[in-house]
């Protein structure tokens, strides 16, 4: 059971179909979803299983015992394999060989060798990146668009650093030379870790790429290593991926988007944006009833919610959105999930997002519209723990909830994984929860295995990062599926392989993707249900493979494959920092 949870898809059971096909909830509790015929096979709808339960909890937990062992291959894969002296054993594997080949007599041509340089250092992007963004354009036109991005932003940091040997009065001197070229080097690490769109075109040019040519993979600092521009940005590239220190993150202000207005909002954004947390909520064919219910609860756990802001981004099809700022109860005598019990959210606004994309450009557009120096990024679906905001506040900033501090620092963090198995017991069913779930504690406990021990929680935990920190790692992929796991995928290559320069500001040592302590958040069960435990998981660790392996099929045809439709249409065919940069090379 390897990646059960790709993408936290506990809500994917309501976007396969029309609105006549969502699960509909019942006054005892029980699911009961209409046929659907849009989803790879999977049980029929009136039996949770298709397997007996004895047979399917077994299968679960003989699976389990794999996880390890296939987490583990995965990890080394996408990460290990990209480390410092695995790139240096596979360099000096490719010498050997070519220097044994004459002697085999053999006539096989010789694959290019990366040069004994900084080259070998592990490569890590300075932010994430969508695969139609990789494909759209190649790494040459890239750094193309960034020297004429520069030359138009930033011309500063292009000027030459050698003294004017014919200057008047001009006396080069080392110190003279080093100090120009410290100025210089200074500069553009300014332009590059304050301009996003130059920081992106930065991290598409270095990243390394297929060459058709001598079928190698190289880059093009191999190809040009005599380009002044590229030596140096491969020279400062770790002082490039440098967190902003704990201190910034803190500091950290951010307005919402201009000229984009909530539907409904509780209060007016306050220009010192007080709100420690924005807890993002996209919502797609969601009823108001029950998401009132969810923030109710998450209201009534929250330690401190005044100190919170809720941002709902409706995605289409919701309805009675609207109730979640109603002064009175539902009809069912829930109270609202503004106010409860004299708690009440600091902010609460719900905004309607019209570019389509996907969830990855959903989400985006929630963290735009907030204002909080911490981004918690939930499904509508899930329960919170209790005093949840307090411990994500410790964990990211306190290094936990005792207060110590070590050498590491947090760039992210996630709870635990669960399922929320009470809120299928009904009353006039004697049997418990988890009986009609069987195999579900091997699920939980193989997706809490896979993000501690190889640090990859996924969007159903509640992940949650500073907003200065998410900014500058570029936010997540503008890609319809698998966005969470591009995120923290970068945030775990960044724990394993990336050290900051003994000169960096803050002085950690290493980054870590922590595991808030404590309870877990818990998901709705609903998908488990509908399809049973193995099943699903199988399903979701194929797509994870299919996306990841050496396949690396796009999110585009993997949505296809995944919901039996075609993807979502955009507004705009590219990520919103592309229509930036051609504006900015059009003027």
């Amino acid at each position: 059971m390897t990646d059960e949870e790709a993408s936290a898809d506990t809500d994917v059971d309501k976007r396969e179909g029309n609105d006549d096909e969502k699960p509909r909830v019942q006054s005892t509790g029980a699911v009961v979803v209409a046929p659907s015929s849009v989803v790879e096979g999977g049980p029929e709808p009136n039996n949770p299983s298709a397997l007996p339960p004895l047979v399917e909890s077994l299968l679960c937990w003989t699976c389990f015992l794999f996880c390890p062992a296939a987490y583990g291959l995965g990890y080394a894969r996408s990460v290990l394999l990209s480390s410092r002296w695995c790139n240096r054993l596979r360099r000096r594997a490719l010498g050997l060989a070519g220097s044994l080949r004459p002697r085999l007599g053999s006539d096989r041509k010789d694959r290019a060798l990366p040069p004994d340089d900084e080259t070998d250092e592990p490569w890590i992007p300075l932010t994430t990146h969508s695969r139609a963004e990789l494909d759209r354009c190649s790494s040459p036109e890239r750094y193309r668009s960034l020297v004429r991005a520069l030359e138009r932003r930033h011309p500063s940091v292009l000027a030459p650093t050698e003294p004017d040997l014919h200057g008047r009065g001009a006396d080069p001197t080392r110190r003279d030379f080093v100090s120009r070229e410290y100025s210089a080097d200074a500069a553009l690490v300014r332009a590059l870790r304050g301009d996003g769109v130059c920081r992106r075109l930065a991290s598409l040019s270095m990243r390394p790429y297929d060459d058709p040519s001598t079928g190698c993979t190289t880059s093009l600092l191999r190809q040009y290593p005599d380009d002044p521009l590229l030596r140096r940005m491969a020279r400062l590239w770790r002082h490039l991926l440098a967190l902003p220190t704990l201190e910034e993150a803190k500091r950290y202000r951010r307005l919402p988007l201009t000229g984009v207005q909530p539907l409904v909002a509780s209060a007016e954004v306050e220009g010192h944006c007080p709100y420690r947390i924005s807890l993002v909520l996209p919502a797609y064919r969601e009823d108001g009833g029950e998401v009132r219910h969810r923030l109710a609860g998450a209201l009534e756990a929250a330690e401190n919610p005044s100190d919170v802001e809720v941002v709902i981004v409706d995605a289409g099809g919701c309805r009675g959105l609207d109730m979640l700022l109603s002064p009175s109860g539902s009809a069912q005598g829930h109270s609202d999930g503004r106010r409860s019990g004299g708690r009440h959210w600091g902010r609460l606004a719900v905004y309607r997002f019209t570019s389509g994309g996907g969830r990855g450009p959903c989400l985006n557009f929630g963290a735009s519209v907030s204002t909080g120096r911490i981004l918690t990024f939930c499904h509508s679906d899930t329960t919170l723990p209790r005093h949840w905001d307090a411990k994500i506040v410790a964990t990211l900033e306190r290094g936990g909830l005792d207060g110590d501090r070590s050498s590491s620092r947090v760039n992210s963090c996630a709870f635990s994984f669960g399922v929320d198995v009470e809120g299928l017991a009904s009353e006039h069913e004697p049997c418990t929860a988890v009986c009609r779930l069987p195999g579900i504690g091997s699920l939980e406990a193989a997706v809490n295995v896979r993000s501690r021990l190889f640090s990859l929680p996924y969007g159903d935990q509640a992940p949650s990062l500073h907003a200065r920190v998410f900014d500058f790692l570029g936010g997540f992929p503008d890609q319809c599926l698998m966005e969470d796991f591009e995120l923290t995928s970068l945030l775990r290559r960044r724990e394993a392989l990336f050290r900051p320069p003994s000169d960096a500001p803050g002085g950690v040592a290493r980054e870590k993707v922590a595991i808030v302590p404590g309870p877990p958040a818990l998901c709705s069960p609903r998908r488990w249900q509908k399809f049973g435990v193995f099943h699903v998981s199988y399903m979701n660790t194929r797509f994870v493979n299919l996306y990841s392996g050496p396949r690396r099929m796009g999110p585009d045809e993997l949505f296809t494959l995944y919901y039996g439709k075609k993807t979502p249409d955009r507004a705009v065919s590219e990520s919103p920092w592309e229509v930036e940069l051609s504006q900015c090379l059009k003027c």
